[in-house]
């Protein structure tokens, strides 16, 4: 599956440290797992990594940050417990967010409930009694999961993301955690690889193992595998002389979470061939089934309720993001290779046999 989710009601430290140690991120108030990402520059493969704090030692540049930002601000940490100061803080810092975004700090932590299943704690750093900062991170029994990082805009030459992040780990190394999960990074360089800085990490391989993440192949990631799918289609419609509009669907990760009665589109990116009152003839690569499709899509709102989060301002702004939720109307063609479904549209009169001017 490219996406899994899980809602737990209830959850043990060591139950919680299997799911992060099989592929598993925390979100809001359920657990899910997720190969590929379609945020405002693409479509990118999602890459855990992990740390072994039995292993970490701190760099000499990681100890001039802490001896800095210690001598500058007091910090404590303790349970989660997001308040209006904090709510502000992520107010401040949520533009830098890509793609879907929570808009509270509550709602990303607790969807509303009173309590979840996590036991959370914070990390908050104080300018006098301002707060600065605040990060949260999640404990199991072993592991502990790294969720997000807040700072004040007017401090970010203290690199306090970074400072929270190194506080979290002093704190799991002397509490005696094994595994610190800070998340993900992606598949392609990214604003994301700031947390690589921190020191030696694994990843979660394609074989569902943790390997050294020094012998990362980004070449063997669906995000690889699904930018390569449409770099041929893209040109074997050029070939046809099809045109076509090209569309990156954030909602593609719906139709994988939750038994829906109807069925929505899965895929993160493709290629619009005509629109007429609504219905839109559309190709692209479906990752699952590994195979391209040629489909007759329609517009839904009949569960647009349910989507509860915002969009950062790239997916507002850029006509490329399909910004609807789209239900599969008619599978018209489908196949493993691309030869076949190009025959298709060529027999339909939509082009000509490669070639041929």
């Amino acid at each position: 599956m490219l996406v899994q989710t899980h809602f737990p009601r209830k959850l043990a430290p060591q139950r919680y440290d299997q799911y992060l140690a099989s592929g598993w991120f925390r979100g809001s108030v359920m657990l899910y797992k997720v190969d590929l990402l379609c945020i405002e520059s693409g479509i990118f493969g999602v890459v855990n990594i992990r740390m072994n704090l039995d292993r970490f030692a701190l760099k000499k540049s990681q100890r001039k940050r802490l001896a800095r930002c210690d001598r500058r601000f007091t910090f404590s940490i303790g349970s989660a417990k997001p308040d209006a100061e904090k709510e502000a803080l992520y107010a401040l810092h949520k533009d830098r967010f890509k793609g879907f975004i929570h808009p509270t700090l509550n709602e990303y932590l607790t969807s509303g409930f009173h309590r979840t299943v996590f036991d959370t704690r914070e990390v908050c750093v104080y300018d006098g009694d301002q707060l600065v900062a605040v990060s949260y991170f999640d404990m199991g029994e072993r592991s502990m999961a790294s969720l997000i990082g807040l700072q004040h805009p007017d401090y970010r030459q203290y690199g306090l993301g970074i400072y929270t992040m190194l506080k979290e780990i002093e704190f799991g190394c002397s509490a005696g955690f094994k595994w610190y999960y800070p998340g993900y990074v992606l598949d392609l360089p990214s604003d994301f690889d700031y947390k690589l800085s921190l020191g030696e990490f694994e990843y979660y391989t394609p074989t569902k193992r943790w390997g050294s993440y020094r012998n990362f192949d980004s070449s063997l990631t669906t995000g690889h595998q699904v930018r390569t799918a449409m770099e041929e289609l893209k040109e074997g419609l050029t070939a046809c002389g099809i045109p076509s509009t090209e569309r990156y669907y954030p909602y593609f990760s719906l139709g994988f979470m939750a038994p829906w009665q109807l069925e929505f589109l899965t895929m993160p990116h493709f290629l619009e061939l005509a629109e007429v009152d609504g219905r839109r003839l559309i190709v692209g690569f479906e990752p699952l089934l590994k195979e391209f499709r040629l489909l007759d899509v329609g517009q839904t709102d009949q569960f647009s309720h349910l989507v509860r989060m915002d969009h950062s301002a790239g997916l507002s702004n850029e006509g490329q993001h399909f910004m609807e939720m789209l239900q599969v109307r008619r599978v018209v063609s489908h196949s493993t290779e691309l030869g076949p479904l190009l025959g298709h549209l060529v027999a339909k009169g939509w082009g000509r046999p490669p070639g041929m001017a």
